[in-house]
Parts: structure tokens; C-alpha cells; sequence
């Protein structure tokens, strides 16, 4: 999602698709001589998690991108992946995604400073959540032009209002957060949910495990045959 959604929007997709069947072939081509490649980009990942390490292995490997990162834990970087600190990041990178979960710490993260920050080709990807992002210094600095555009799956509010003023930017794509739902993650998500039940059926710990501290309090109430 995050790289189809990048290419969209230096090949310009969306508008070239709407002029030439709204106006003809030629009304189409226009907008090839203001498309850019993928290649040669430095792409900024905020938040490596499982998501964020994803999208800079398909990055880095499938793409030859450079990879630059900041994220709250002291991890190893992965291979062929740098570690910024936020500004920085804001500041080098071509391509921005947003990987983090929501928290007091990351809410209003990608403030109206660090959107000053980037670049005038900046592309902002919004993949986390909606309050990560401060929605009216993003909207102000598209309607001005600062940035080259933006692809956002989520939003401080859901769904989103028909009259949102993200609807009439030409540079701005907008998914109903469903950057990670297909038919097969569906499925897998399905499947993975049946196994963490087995697992528990069989008095053995799933491995999503999201609150470990329950674990002996668990086991006192519920002790094993």
C-alpha cells in the first residue's frame, strides 16, 4: 500500500486517469512531464514496528531506496536502514511514512513545525493513526503548496466527513483505512486467531501475548489438570 500509493503520486495516477477520460488523450499525456520516479528517493519510516520494518525491507531491497528511520526503541537498526531523529528525518527525506501507534508521545508528532521542515516535494503516508498527524497545518501547507502531496488511510475522525477539505486536493490520496486489508490478510488474520485459541485451549501461552504480567495470576486461578 505504502509504495503503490508513493508511485501514484510521483506518476500523478489520479489526475492523469481523471483527465484523460474526462478530456482526452492528450489532456492526459500533459501530466508526464511533471511525474517523478521512485528511484533515487530517501523514504522515512517514524515508528519500526512490524509494519515500518516491512515497509523498509521493500524499500530498501525491492527498490534500492535509501532508508532512514527514528523510532522510540534502542534496536539494532535493520539492514540498510539509518536512524534519525525526527527532524532530521522530516528534513532529508523525500518520502514520508507514518508507522508509530497512537500515544500521548505521538499525537501531534508531525506538527506544524516538522511540516515546515520537509522538503517542497515531500510526500506524506499516513499508514498509523489520524492524530498523529496535525491536520490543519497539513491542510494549510497542501493548499499553499509547500509539500508535494499526501496519501492518508487514517484520520482523527472516521469516517470521514464528504465536505473534509482533504477531498478536493488533486495531490492527495485517500483510503478508508484499509491500507492492510486484503482477501488474503483477512484470511490470516482469521487463521492466526485460531491458533492463539488453540494455543490457550492447550494451556500453552499465545503468542500475541499483550498483557504478560497476567500470566501467574492466570495460572493460580486456573491451574493445569
Amino acid at each position: 500500500h505504502v509504495v503503490f500509493t508513493a508511485l501514484a503520486l510521483l506518476r500523478r495516477f489520479r489526475i492523469m486517469d481523471r483527465d484523460l477520460r474526462a478530456k482526452g488523450w492528450l489532456a492526459g499525456r500533459e501530466h508526464a512531464n511533471s511525474t517523478s520516479e521512485l528511484a533515487g528517493k530517501t523514504i522515512g519510516i517514524v515508528g519500526l514496528g512490524a509494519v515500518g520494518q516491512a515497509v523498509g525491507h521493500i524499500a530498501a531491497h525491492g527498490f534500492d531506496l535509501k532508508v532512514v528511520a527514528t523510532t522510540r526503541s534502542l534496536r539494532p537498526a535493520p539492514e540498510r536502514v539509518g536512524f534519525l531523529s525526527i527532524d532530521a528525518l522530516v528534513e532529508q527525506s523525500e518520502i514520508i511514512v507514518l508507522c508509530c501507534p497512537l500515544t500521548e508521545e505521538t499525537r501531534g508528532l508531525i506538527s506544524r513545525e516538522r511540516i515546515a521542515r520537509m522538503k517542497p516535494n515531500a510526500l506524506l503516508i499516513n499508514v498509523s493513526r489520524g492524530p498523529v498527524v496535525d491536520d490543519e497545518a497539513l491542510i494549510e501547507a497542501l493548499r499553499k503548496g509547500r509539500i508535494g502531496g499526501a496519501a492518508l488511510d487514517v484520520f482523527a475522525t472516521q469516517p470521514l466527513p464528504p465536505s473534509h477539505p482533504y477531498f478536493s486536493f488533486d495531490n492527495v490520496i485517500i483510503t478508508p483505512h484499509m491500507a492492510g486489508i486484503t482477501e488474503e490478510s483477512m484470511m490470516r488474520m482469521g487463521v492466526g486467531a485460531a491458533n492463539e485459541a488453540l494455543l490457550v485451549l492447550a494451556d500453552k501461552l499465545p503468542v500475541n501475548l499483550r498483557n504478560p504480567e497476567v500470566i501467574e495470576r492466570y495460572r493460580r486461578r486456573f491451574p493445569a489438570d
